[in-house]
């Protein structure tokens, strides 16, 4: 509704000068401080939960395939076919890694660690990076973390991962 008396519906509602907006001010003590110069090298411990997340997706695709298996033909896996099912394992780690890390220079695993072998969203690895980024997890997955042990002595050392693929991890 409009006043009689006002040509403009709203003249009086407070748009623009009347505010008085100031732009806040920084905190004392911001001035210190400087962004980094480069990527945050990534945390051991950022590294193992992202490992955990990716071993946890192909665990994952692997139950659903024994169990639709299991629909399809009746039965249940024999412990005969126990390496077959390793095997499995390892082939689905492989593509599970390798083509997100060329596409998209993360796996699931990393993204929901905000971890990125290329820091900007920059593109993805090459596909040799990528596959030497795999086996040497998967070394270290099969050592049982043993590898790791030349990574304790300082946060910034690289992983083994890191020193095959010739590209360390870091956090977005």
């Amino acid at each position: 509704m409009t006043d009689p008396g006002n040509a403009a519906p709203l003249e009086d509602f407070p748009l623009q000068e009347e505010i008085g907006f100031e732009a806040p001010r920084a905190l004392p003590g911001a001035e210190k401080l400087e962004p980094a110069a480069g990527p945050v090298a990534a945390p051991l411990g950022v590294r193992l939960s992202a490992a955990a997340a990716d071993a946890a997706v192909v665990l994952l695709l692997a139950a659903l395939a024994i169990l639709g298996s299991r629909v399809l033909t009746g039965q249940s896996p024999r412990p005969a076919g126990i390496p077959w099912v390793l095997g499995f394992l390892v082939y689905l780690s492989l593509f599970a890694t390798v083509p997100p890390l060329v596409l998209f220079g993360r796996t699931v695993g990393m993204a929901i660690s905000d971890l990125s072998a290329r820091p900007g969203f920059e593109a993805g690895l090459g596909a040799g990076q990528a596959l030497r980024r795999w086996a040497a997890t998967l070394a270290t997955a099969a050592t049982a973390g043993v590898l790791l042990l030349w990574t304790w002595r300082s946060p910034d050392s690289p992983t083994p991962a890191d020193r095959f693929s010739g590209c360390p991890l870091s956090l977005d």
